[in-house]
């Protein structure tokens, strides 16, 4: 990878808090009209931009998409778009990394994807601009006025070195709709009959499986594979590992706040027994590993399901669809994250949901760092982020009681019809408003109370979406983890199906540690001792 010339502004001003940076510029060039529109003055902004495969089937430039063409007669300036083959992503990054001259802006992916050592190296290396200096309520009003008052948030959008690095990003979560969104519903005609409440315990769902199994209900508990991964939501979400006060698969913080790795712990081992014993018990579906989760929803659909792990929007729009609305008796009832005994206090081991995306970053060889940044501010005006999240009102969205819905695209949509939805990887607020999410995108049978639910676990004993690794940090991540993480795969799905008689546990603690698992989980604290320090 080739070496920049650093082009940073001051090392003092990056380290300043982000209250007290205003002002140490020169005056903004591009002033903005009553609706907060910035006057670009005319600029042709390059951008290397990644398209999805959604984005590919409108168009070959994100140029075309209408409501992008809107953005640029709105603030006077003119996209020009340059696209990777489809599959040829990390290829043409490398090559234009070796470029005389970099466009003005990266987009999604480049540079988290593919720059070795990611954002921290990029920046290291003088191939970004660092624009803290330029944060405040005259270059960036409608980003600055995010932040300032949000300590979260700032957190969030600094890095290790005091830098702001997030301006674009967009903001996923809220404090108040801090969210998780997959989790056990159980078949509530199912439960009724058994005579039994929800289970709040380990013992309390054991005893409800057998009292399924024992009514003749084939699969008490169905799981499913998940994205190409043999291991699904019972085996990567904390739901039932937190009982033990463990991550399922990850690191996690412990009461005393230090960080381990889940399936190190000596606990590990009970929460492996548990599992096992469901499965030799006959109540996992076997063939859990080829399972999707529409096949899950499926069998639910044919009564052969006692209680499903899977995501709230599957089961909205297929189960609910197809069975629940049709026939309330059947109705799906959520359950919460369980103890190991009565009276104990969940470990705040949910995951958290607050996170951002679609990182947008401008180079060092920008050519007009001024015009860049207040697009990349002005995307944060209410209208801009609705256009950009919905497209063109009665093409992408139509309105219902004073909210945006998402119209669904025909399979013989117009090539002009595509181009009227939304851009992806553009709009820059998601899933921030609880109530609009529990009225309006997750209404559907039991999904506001699972919601709600599963929202009283907490976060504080996760990691933090925000935490960033230094170069060599990324380096020792890069040798280890990887092969940390198949390993872990492989022998969990051995434990748990028989294969391997866990009385080997202590021997597969040794195999971790011979992998280097103490000196990821190093790394891990010392990015997490920084973060909160940030």
């Amino acid at each position: 990878m080739v070496r920049r010339k650093k082009v940073t502004a001051s090392v003092l001003a990056a380290l300043m808090a982000v209250g007290s940076l205003a002002g140490t510029v020169s005056a903004d060039p591009c002033p903005r009209n009553e609706q907060g529109y910035p006057d670009l003055g005319g600029e042709t902004i390059t951008i290397w931009f990644n398209m999805t495969s959604n984005n590919a089937q409108a168009t070959s430039d994100m140029g075309e998409y209408h409501v992008i063409k809107d953005i640029e007669e709105k603030f006077n300036c003119k996209f020009e778009f340059i696209h990777p083959p489809v599959g040829q992503a990390q290829d043409n990054f490398t090559i234009m990394m070796a470029d005389s001259t970099l466009p003005d802006m990266i987009f999604c992916g480049g540079i988290d994807s593919y720059y070795p050592g990611g954002v921290e190296m990029a920046y290291a290396d003088g191939v970004l601009f660092d624009y803290t200096d330029y944060i405040g309520e005259e270059y960036t009003p409608n980003f600055y006025n995010l932040i300032k008052d949000d300590e979260f948030l700032k957190k969030a959008v600094t890095d290790d070195e005091g830098r702001i690095i997030r301006l674009g990003a967009k903001i996923c979560g809220s404090e108040e709709a801090d969210l998780t969104f997959t989790g056990p519903l159980i078949r509530k005609d199912y439960l009724e009959a058994t005579g039994m409440d929800v289970p709040t315990t380990i013992d309390q769902w054991t005893a409800l499986f057998q009292a399924m199994k024992d009514n003749g209900v084939e699969y008490p508990l169905a799981v499913h594979a998940s994205g190409g991964n043999d291991l699904g939501p019972l085996f990567t979400t904390n739901m039932f590992s937190s009982a033990y006060g463990v991550a399922a698969n990850d690191y996690y913080i412990k009461d005393d706040g230090t960080v381990a790795f889940g399936p190190y712990e000596d606990s590990y081992k009970d929460y492996l027994t548990l599992l096992n014993q469901w499965y030799e018990a006959g109540y996992i579906n076997p063939d859990f590993t080829t399972q999707t989760e529409n096949d899950i929803m499926s069998l639910d659909s044919s009564d052969r399901v006692g209680t499903a792990m899977t995501h709230l929007y599957t089961y909205g729009t297929t189960y609910y669809v197809t069975t629940e609305s049709e026939d309330e008796s059947k109705a799906l009832i959520a359950a919460p994250a369980p103890v190991l005994n009565e009276g104990d206090t969940q470990a705040a081991l949910r995951s958290s949901s607050r996170s951002l995306g679609d990182y947008k970053y401008i180079t060092a060889d920008c050519k007009n760092v001024e015009a860049c940044i207040a697009l990349l501010d002005a995307l944060y005006l209410d209208d801009i982020d609705l256009e950009l999240a919905n497209g063109e009102e009665g093409v992408g969205y139509h309105m219902e009681d004073g909210v945006p819905v998402i119209n669904a695209m025909a399979s013989d949509a117009s090539t002009d019809e595509l181009l009227g939805a939304a851009p992806q990887q553009w709009h820059t607020f998601e899933d921030a408003d609880l109530n609009y999410i529990l009225t309006k995108k997750y209404n559907k049978g039991c999904q506001p109370d699972a919601l709600t639910l599963w929202k009283e676990q907490g976060t504080s004993q996760t990691l933090s979406n925000f935490i960033l690794y230094n170069t060599e940090e990324a380096e020792t991540r890069s040798s280890y983890q990887a092969d940390v993480d198949t390993y872990v795969k492989e022998s969990l799905l051995k434990f748990v199906m028989g294969k391997e008689p866990l009385d080997n546990f202590e021997t597969f603690q040794q195999n971790l540690k011979d992998m280097h698992i103490e000196d990821l989980i190093a790394v891990e604290q010392a990015a997490l001792d920084r973060y909160n320090a940030r």
